[in-house]
């Protein structure tokens, strides 16, 4: 059986690292966990969240994958692949669509048996913001974000993933982090 890496794409704020926490949970798959440039934000756990690192540490360390995102480094460090797979034959990582596209290329050309598989989550512009400012964000930092997702066109790529999963914004966080589930474990 060859091994699975569930990538999770979307905009900022639309819940990505809360359903794959809660799917981890659930399924006990593993999760890859980058490495960033970009400052902690409340409540963020380094080595949880992300690893947390300067532009320059970053530059030093082994990436096997590196986007540039809203004026940040996110990559992918070797060790961190292979921990994720370390208990499981599955695992997550939240990445964007350009990192997902480059796992795939790269795991063909390594030959890899780990077969990447796309899920978009969708969800809608205007939720998306109170989100950002729910959870802290500066009204200012919201704005640039909110641009930066429309600059980059992150909801073209939804048509481009082989899943979207597609947030109803009326039920509870619990309801939608168990369809999550549920679209994973039919995988």
């Amino acid at each position: 059986m060859s091994k699975k890496l569930f990538c999770i794409i979307g905009p900022s704020g639309s819940g990505k690292s809360t359903y794959v926490s809660y799917a981890r949970k659930e399924t006990g798959y593993g999760e890859i966990i980058s490495t960033t440039t970009r400052i902690p934000r409340i409540g963020e756990v380094n080595g949880k969240d992300y690893h947390f690192v300067t532009r320059e540490e970053f530059e030093k360390i082994p990436m096997i994958e590196v986007d540039e995102y809203s004026g940040n480094l996110y990559g992918t460090a070797q060790k961190d692949l292979d921990h994720a797979y370390v208990n499981s034959q599955c695992a997550f990582m939240v990445i964007t669509y350009e990192g997902a596209e480059s796992f795939k290329k790269l795991f063909k050309e390594l030959n890899l048996d780990i077969e990447v598989i796309t899920i978009f989550v969708y969800t809608p512009i205007e939720e998306l913001e109170k989100r950002m400012i729910h959870r802290g964000d500066h009204l200012e930092k919201v704005k640039e974000r909110i641009q930066n997702i429309k600059n980059r066109k992150e909801y073209e790529n939804k048509d481009k993933v082989d899943y979207i999963f597609e947030v109803d914004v009326n039920q509870t966080i619990e309801d939608v982090c168990q369809l999550f589930v549920k679209l994973i474990k039919s995988i």
